[in-house]
This record gives C-alpha cells, sequence and structure tokens, in this order.
C-alpha cells in the first residue's frame, strides 16, 4: 500500500509531466490540448491540496512550488498573447471602420457594373 507521502510524489511528478506537455502545447498556440492537459491535471491538483500539506517535506514542497512559478510564468505569457491578440483586433476594425467610410465613394463592390457604351467620333 502506497502511502500519503509517496502518493504525493507520484502527483507531483505526474503535474510536471503535465507541465511539460502544456508549454510544448502552448508554444505551437494548441490551446485546445492546453485546456484538456488542464483538465487532465484538475483532480491530481485536488488530491494534492486536500492530503499534500501533511504529507509534502521539504523537497516536495519545493517542486509543488517550482511547479507554482511555472504555472505563473505560464499565465503571464497567456496574457500577453491575449493583449497582443486584442490590439490586433483593435488595428483590424479601426481598417475595417476606414474602410467602410471610404467604401461609398468607390461604389459596391458586389453590385454589378451596367456596360456602358461611348460613342467615338
Amino acid at each position: 500500500m502506497e502511502t500519503a507521502a509517496q502518493t504525493c510524489v507520484r502527483l507531483v511528478a505526474a503535474l510536471e509531466d503535465l507541465a511539460a506537455r502544456e508549454a510544448a502545447t502552448l508554444d505551437t498556440c494548441d490551446f485546445a490540448a492546453a485546456i484538456e492537459i488542464q483538465e487532465r491535471a484538475a483532480p491530481l491538483v485536488d488530491h494534492l491540496v486536500a492530503h499534500g500539506p501533511a504529507a509534502a517535506d521539504r523537497a516536495l514542497r519545493d517542486r509543488i512550488a517550482a511547479l507554482l512559478l511555472r504555472r505563473a510564468q505560464t499565465g503571464e505569457w497567456l496574457a500577453a498573447k491575449i493583449a497582443a491578440a486584442r490590439e490586433e483586433l483593435r488595428h483590424t476594425q479601426v481598417a475595417q471602420r476606414r474602410v467602410a467610410r471610404v467604401a461609398p465613394v468607390y461604389g459596391s463592390a458586389s453590385a454589378p457594373r451596367a456596360m456602358q457604351l461611348s460613342a467615338v467620333g
């Protein structure tokens, strides 16, 4: 039978593996896979929260602190990506408004133009 301390060590190792996988998926911008990994990690985190404090030694606490630091860095990276995406969206909206203001001068692109004949003579 596995002790609570052994279970916590095993769970932290699994979380470290999942954190590495999450980082790899985020590097490729595979956000759906990153969410799936986070969902897989949630029960491990819940178990560690419930049973870890009593069973964790100094080395395990250090590993958990490293995981928390990695998670914070991932959060900062995602926040920067979100900010960049919002800025890009803002630029796109500005360009769309500019085109909407200028488009009537040039006519509608979707309306077929009637052929116009002119007499040369």
